[in-house]
């Protein structure tokens, strides 16, 4: 089966799952306003209808905030835990719904049931949520590595060039690097999802086995993925950065687009997934 078969096959699979993506960014949507909101009527709390607020349209001022007192510090302490908070749930909304992504995806039906999505997010959480923390410890290491040889370059170097040839180099490692670390995990689900037994240790070595075992046709698939969604990113970031909404009809816009690509980039996500599972069923 060729790379454009499998490609086409995560997109078929994908648009199957389009329940699935609307649960999830409803959900993820829910989260950000749950932090949001609270967030934003203290800072009116604090601000009300003065001309502080007429400041902040032109822009963020620093000594605004500061000529607000001691009344910003709660706000301030309170938006630190909850991005904390909101990080975390986040992280957690992410290895759930993946269970239940990777198990519809393996699923062969041309129908896909929100109960199946469900069941599978549930009974796959835990040992997604280990092999999610393996693969997070196998990045972690990997950076430290890579990262201690740069700093021993770094500190003997008389040169500023040889210092910024060095990192952009540790960077380029690190970006072919990406590819195999989520096939890994890919793989890691991919084969979790259609086993009984629920062993995250074997599945980590399974989704190594699996990557290397056809490595071209799977790097070059997961490659190509992460380049789309990278441009999808940017060019969203710059026509999102490029509109300066002047009025409610604007911002409302503005919102709508925001979440528009919010969408797609899950299907995105879904896609790789999809595209993953495909070749993981080929594979003997």
């Amino acid at each position: 089966m060729s790379i454009f078969n499998h490609l086409k096959s995560g997109i078929e699979r994908s648009l199957k799952s389009w329940k699935c993506i609307l649960i999830i960014w409803f959900s993820s949507l829910l989260l950000v306003t749950l932090f949001a909101q609270p967030l934003k009527s203290g800072i009116n709390n604090i601000m009300g209808s003065s001309m502080i607020t007429e400041k902040l349209n032109n822009g963020f001022d620093l000594d605004v905030i500061a000529n607000t007192g001691t009344g910003f510090l709660p706000v301030l302490s309170a938006f630190s835990s909850g991005l904390i908070l909101v990080i975390l749930t986040g992280f957690l909304m992410n290895v759930f719904f993946s269970g239940g992504l990777f198990s519809v995806l393996s699923n062969s039906d041309n129908r896909i049931k929100i109960s199946h999505f469900f069941s599978g997010a549930a009974s796959n959480f835990w040992s997604f949520l280990i092999i999610e923390v393996l693969l997070l410890l196998i990045i972690a290491f990997l950076i430290t590595a890579l990262m201690v040889v740069p700093v021993i370059i770094a500190r003997g170097a008389e040169s500023e060039k040889t210092v910024l040839v060095t990192l952009k180099t540790t960077a380029i490692i690190l970006l072919f690097i990406l590819p195999v670390v989520l096939l890994v995990a890919d793989y890691s689900r991919s084969w979790q999802v259609v086993t009984e037994k629920k062993d995250p240790f074997a599945a980590v070595g399974i989704g190594f086995r699996r990557t290397f075992g056809r490595f071209l046709v799977s790097y070059l698939i997961m490659a190509l993925i992460i380049i789309i969604q990278f441009l999808f990113t940017w060019l969203v970031f710059k026509l999102i950065a490029g509109m300066k909404p002047i009025s409610g009809g604007g911002v409302f816009l503005l919102f709508l687009l925001s979440q528009f690509s919010v969408i797609l980039k899950t299907g995105l996500r879904v896609w790789r997934y999809g595209s993953v599972t495909s070749l993981f069923e080929r594979q003997p």
